[in-house]
């Protein structure tokens, strides 16, 4: 390409994960440069080529570059981008990925700076969207109902490579068979934790995040959970997240000079 091309990652609802090319958009007086930023939505004509398509048109539809320009909003909307980009095969579409795409946007749009919780309840829409939402209404591993009943000393196990929630009879089967690799990655959420998450699978986003928000107490706890489900299919750690982590201890150790 150019130097003064870009080649531009897009999600669309018809089409799905794409990459598309921008020609002379880094120029200044580019016709669209400024309505392809990061995390916008547009709508856009393109010609199909040789190996790329080119970008001809471009119609801004919503763009939250305000908010976007705070460290966290950023982080949190790269953090998405990260995930549906390494999770996402080119030319698939799958509308209800469009469709929480746009709510977080609008989300974030609208000022709502609870990271840990929208991340927590976005975690579950990908995933959801994906086919690999968790299991959180049987045994991930025998398939046994669990209902709404209180799990071992009112807390519940789950297992990301099993794909869920565990029963007390596989949990012990783990443990005692020594299965090192899914052994370390068990982990346990409390009762209002398990709850949360539950709620969070069926209502639109926002509106999940404002209920959920109401009565959660520890959104961190929340998205760590959420969190080792996606980092499991990722296969590694988030990169946007892991220089967000950078970014604040070095102010912790900027405040403590100071």
């Amino acid at each position: 390409m150019g130097e003064a091309d870009r080649i531009i990652t897009l999600f669309s609802r018809e089409r799905g994960k794409l990459s598309a090319v921008a020609k002379s958009s880094r120029k200044a007086h580019s016709k669209f440069g400024a309505r392809l930023d990061f995390f916008t939505r547009a709508q856009l004509s393109l010609h199909t080529g040789r190996s790329l398509d080119v970008i001809t048109a471009v119609q801004n539809v919503k763009s939250i570059w305000d908010q976007l320009v705070e460290p966290d909003t950023y982080a949190l909307a790269s953090y998405v981008a990260e995930v549906i980009d390494a999770l996402c095969e080119p030319d698939l579409a799958i509308p209800e990925l469009y469709t929480t795409l746009c709510e977080t946007q609008d989300a974030l749009g609208f000022g709502h700076h609870n990271r840990d919780l929208l991340m927590a309840v976005t975690d579950l829409r990908i995933l959801g969207a994906l086919g690999l939402a968790p299991e959180l209404d049987a045994c991930a591993r025998c398939g046994s109902p669990l209902g709404g009943r209180p799990l071992r000393a009112g807390r519940a196990t789950l297992s990301p490579q099993a794909g869920g929630l565990l029963c007390s009879s596989c949990l012990g089967e783990i443990r005692a068979s020594g299965e090192g690799g899914e052994a370390r990655g068990l982990f346990s959420v409390n009762a209002s934790d398990f709850k949360a998450l539950r709620a969070a699978r069926s209502q639109p986003l926002l509106a999940t995040v404002q209920q959920v928000e109401g009565e959660q107490k520890s959104d961190a706890r929340l998205h760590k959970a959420t969190h080792a489900f996606v980092e499991f299919h990722l296969g590694r750690r988030s990169k946007a997240l892991a220089v967000g982590g950078a970014d604040a201890k070095f102010e912790r150790r900027a405040l403590r000079r100071a």
